[in-house]
């Protein structure tokens, strides 16, 4: 575990470099480091070719009066935080949720590198390492987004190896195939990768089927926690392990959750509305205040069957992320 304790290492320096370099950059600054890559519910499809586009509804409620009303329903309300069902209307959470990450994937990327000042490469990297993918694994990504994740787990890997990547926003995987062919263009390919438009409740994958898997800014966002841990620990083979990267609910620790605070509501709002899309990322701190701590992700990813479960502080508390491993020897 050297290189992980590096790497935190490493994030917490950066991080507060980072937290000068913002106050700077605050009038530019146009990014948000929450990467919720979606897993409500979606009709599973095995290639983001042939899916069903359907995101495109009509006769819907207006996105941002969606959302508006999502963050004060979980700003008034913070229990059945282990579920998350009550943050979008009762009925329509698939529904929405897939609008919103559609909505928001143009400017996804952009947001992410300037607001996190590039620091969730170092996160995202830390979880890869703690999924335990290695050369010839076949790893998956769950909320996949527009695939950064799944990049480094090709890079981890390797040619011997194969990702997939999940997500239930149709818009998302096509930038996530956007970004392989750009990638393999300049790089050549790295591993064999496919895109799934599914549902992180219901994975379409057979049991025990992948070695090691991820999951970034994507637990806070599903409907049903408990269900989303018990199928991350259904498609894992015995001993391989699940890195869940995210926000940490700090509410136990007053500092962090200020700065924490700060940073969504005079940083990232404010960049996402110079970028047309305040109203999807409003949503951002209510979320993170009715997401799970640490301790009680530990605990219900044992209840989903996991034999250790181990939530790490990152960034000063900042961020989590959540590694939790099936029982059994690893092949």
């Amino acid at each position: 575990m050297d290189e992980v304790r590096l790497l935190r290492m490493i994030t917490c320096a950066n991080c507060t470099i980072g937290h000068v370099n913002a106050t700077k950059m605050h009038a530019t600054v146009s990014k948000t480091i929450s990467s919720p890559a979606g897993a409500a519910k979606a009709q599973s499809r095995p290639s983001v070719h042939n899916r069903q586009q359907s995101s495109r509804t009509t006769r819907q409620e207006p996105l941002h009066n969606v959302v508006s009303k999502a963050a004060r329903n979980a700003t008034n309300s913070a229990s059945n935080g282990a579920n998350g069902s009550d943050f979008f209307a009762s009925g329509k959470e698939g529904t929405e949720r897939q609008r919103l990450f559609n909505t928001i994937a143009p400017v996804y990327d952009q947001l992410n590198d300037q607001l996190s000042l590039g620091l969730h490469r170092v996160w995202k990297r830390m979880a890869v390492k703690w999924s335990g993918a290695a050369p010839g694994s076949r790893a998956l990504d769950v909320c996949c987004g527009s695939g950064d994740l799944a990049f480094r787990l090709a890079e981890a890997v390797g040619h011997s190896g194969s990702v997939v990547g999940l997500d239930f926003s149709a818009n998302m995987l096509t930038d996530a195939e956007r970004r392989q062919q750009q990638r393999e263009q300049l790089a050549g390919r790295t591993c064999r990768m496919e895109w799934v438009q599914g549902d992180a409740m219901e994975l379409p994958f057979d049991d025990c089927s992948f070695d090691a898997a991820t999951m970034g800014y994507g637990l806070r966002n599903v409907a049903n926690i408990p269900a989303a841990l018990k199928e991350l620990h259904r498609v894992l083979r015995p001993g391989c392990s699940v890195a869940v990267l995210d926000f940490n609910n700090a509410a136990d620790n007053p500092a962090v959750d200020a700065a924490q605070a700060f940073f969504l509501e005079q940083l990232v709002v404010p960049a996402a509305r110079s970028m047309g899309v305040a109203e999807e990322y409003e949503y951002l701190r209510p979320s993170i205040q009715r997401f799970p701590a640490g301790p009680h992700q530990e605990a219900l990813a044992r209840q989903a069957g996991f034999a250790r479960a181990v939530h790490y502080p990152i960034a000063f508390g900042l961020m989590g992320c959540l590694v939790a491993t099936k029982q059994g020897d690893k092949q």
